[in-house]
């Protein structure tokens, strides 16, 4: 029996080292897994409200789930697909610009340059240093809005697509501002069409810096020059076509041999590099030196950090550009050195880029690679072939040419297909996948109706960031924190020796799975149930529900204990909720009592808050809840 005393509750069974060796099982739930179910075999078991939520916004609430009971599939597609990021009770606060996250960093700088002179004003003689926003005021407005933002599947599509189109902090000179520009962008750009996301990638500061077009200049004369190859060969292999060619429904080309097929060779990557050339910092008056040196930022929209980058003629090659079975021809226009030949090389780089991207854009790999991706992102780690064959035939909108590329249409396709819309027992223990560890935090906010302290300039908080959550001791995932351009798990990783790996299966996700990041994340999540907030204390939970669902009106001996796990299992389970777990935590939360003979109503309050607090412990580090199903 667990015991508590006035303010106190100790739960038995729920210890740190209990949990971790929970959590760590987690590994071992390939045991259960089998070979893949032939022909993606579904039957009419259809998923809850809140399992579909789950997979394609930042976690189920109430609100949430009662928005899409009324609409309806379609009709909440539709809704999402017009919401703006604005959050309910702060009207006025949020904009609805399409510039979200990065107005946001431009009002937190304007916190900090306040706070520089208000310090300076006090004490004129003291030297003060003034705080430059950084990856982490970035990190707040993601967090804000994937907690409380209304545009949830634009901001979780975003998310997925900065795993696919990957710029990042690490090891680069992204700044807060860029960082948010490019987050805007991919939420502008991501439920649009892929060949206009495709440019906007191409063209944006973040891909520039991170990939290295800003000032890669053409080697048309100069032997001892290369054009850099490195968006070249990233933007084929990890964001259109892969390494090796693939059929409609994804499966791998055998030539006659039986033997793979490559996709591109080294000679595709040094003609399209050619295409990336002569392209550097947007500027009014564009020079040598801009080309090499970004220019002056400001704090507007305008400035050239958060503005597409530009094509500078004069280092562009004018040579022939031969990749992937097509050639730009060379440059034969007039000149350069005269006005009209500046001009005429300037539209022939702009075409060239433009009929490079559509040849990448159109090729037929496109479609089955970026429908397992998507998939992956958002339901299941090994869909069959025919699910990723469904979804890709959207994509390529066969018979409306209008309509390639859209990845509005496609997504929805990704998230309504016969299977994803199947119950995982129907689809057999191959089905699911791994939740990552930043949709694992937000769930448990947005259920928990989390909020963060409100400031003069944030009447919705500011969502402080005390600690890095891309570090390893903490969550080891951040938004635009990979830790190279093949993000934080390769979509093809496997778990060696695994009965993943017997089974011919991959995990993407268990690529962060080791001893340093199993029991950080179950010390992280256990501190944050247990002191109703997460670290730094600035956002903060009531559990005002849970609590509610222990005592119900009219209820005035002992608690409702059923009450708070149905709860539980509707939110983050979707009704489905194992038996096993369900009597783990009945016996748990049966065994939070007081020790007090009469325990008084402020006993009692304790008793409820700890029961709370030991079901999400349980809860958010079981191997159940891990592993999205």
């Amino acid at each position: 029996m667990t015991t508590s005393n006035a303010a106190t509750t100790v739960t038995a069974g729920v210890s740190v080292a209990a949990v971790i060796a929970t959590a760590a099982t987690v590994a071992s739930v390939a045991g259960k897994l089998s070979a893949p179910a032939a022909g993606g075999a579904t039957t009419t078991a259809r998923i809850s409200a809140p399992t579909f939520l789950n997979r394609c916004t930042f976690g189920a609430t109430d609100t949430s789930i009662l928005a899409y009971q009324q609409q309806g599939a379609t009709g909440w597609f539709n809704a999402q697909l017009q919401a703006a990021p604005t959050a309910g009770g702060a009207p006025g606060f949020w904009t609805t610009s399409a510039n979200f996250h990065l107005q946001w960093v431009t009002r937190r700088q304007a916190d900090f340059d306040a706070a520089y002179a208000a310090a300076l004003a006090a004490a004129p003689t003291v030297k003060v240093t003034k705080q430059l926003v950084s990856y982490a005021q970035f990190e707040e407005s993601f967090w804000a809005r994937a907690v409380l933002g209304d545009d949830q599947l634009r901001h979780r599509m975003a998310l997925a697509l900065s795993q696919i189109f990957v710029v990042s902090f690490k090891s680069s000179s992204i700044t807060a501002r860029i960082a948010a520009s490019w987050f805007d962008m991919l939420s502008q750009k991501g439920l649009g069409s892929y060949i206009d996301l495709l440019k906007a990638v191409t063209l944006h500061p973040a891909m520039g810096l991170y990939l290295n077009i800003i000032g890669n200049q053409q080697a048309d004369t100069d032997p001892s020059r290369h054009p850099d190859e490195n968006y070249a060969r990233e933007v084929m292999q990890l964001m259109s076509i892969g390494l090796v060619r693939l059929n409609p429904d994804g499966s791998t080309k055998l030539d006659t041999t039986g033997a793979v097929v490559p996709t591109y060779t080294h000679d595709d990557i040094a003609g399209l590099a050619n295409v990336f050339t002569g392209w550097s910092w947007y500027a009014a008056t564009p020079t040598a030196s801009t080309f090499s040196r970004q220019p002056a930022v400001g704090v507007d929209q305008t400035s050239p950090d958060v503005q597409p980058l530009i094509a500078y003629p004069a280092y562009h090659s004018q040579l022939s550009k031969t990749f992937l079975g097509t050639t730009i021809a060379a440059y034969t226009g007039p000149k350069p050195t005269t006005a009209a030949g500046a001009a005429a090389l300037a539209t022939y780089q702009a075409r060239s880029l433009d009929s490079a991207l559509r040849v990448i854009a159109y090729h037929p790999n496109v479609a089955p690679f970026i429908a397992r991706r998507l998939i992956q992102q958002f339901v299941t780690s090994n869909p069959s072939a025919a699910y990723v064959g469904r979804v890709a035939a959207v994509f390529s909108a066969t018979g409306n040419p209008a309509g390639y590329g859209d990845l509005f249409a496609t997504l929805t396709a990704v998230l309504t297909d016969a299977e994803a819309q199947s119950t995982a027992t129907a689809l057999g223990n191959t089905f699911g996948k791994l939740r990552e560890p930043v949709i694992r935090m937000t769930h448990w906010l947005r259920a928990c109706e989390a909020t963060s302290k409100p400031t003069a300039s944030a009447p919705t908080g500011n969502f402080l960031q005390s600690v890095d959550y891309g570090d390893a001791g903490q969550l080891d995932e951040a938004p635009l924190e990979a830790l190279s351009v093949f993000n934080f798990w390769a979509p093809d990783y496997v778990p060696p020796g695994t009965n993943i790996a017997k089974a011919g299966l991959v995990a993407p996700e268990f690529q962060a799975v080791d001893s340093v990041t199993i029991p950080s994340y179950a010390n992280l999540m256990i501190a944050a149930a247990q002191n109703k907030a997460w670290p730094g204390g600035d956002v903060t939970v009531t559990y005002s529900k849970e609590i509610a669902a222990l005592s119900p009106p009219g209820v005035t001996t002992g608690d409702n204990n059923q009450a708070l796990i149905d709860r539980i299992n509707f939110l983050f389970f979707g009704g489905v909720m194992s038996p096993v777990l369900s009597a783990r935590l009945t016996r748990v939360l049966a065994a939070t009592q007081s020790s007090a003979k009469t325990p008084t109503a402020a006993q009692k309050a304790a008793v409820q808050m700890d029961k709370v607090r030991a079901a999400f412990i349980i809860t958010l580090t079981s191997p159940e809840y891990i592993v999205q199903r």
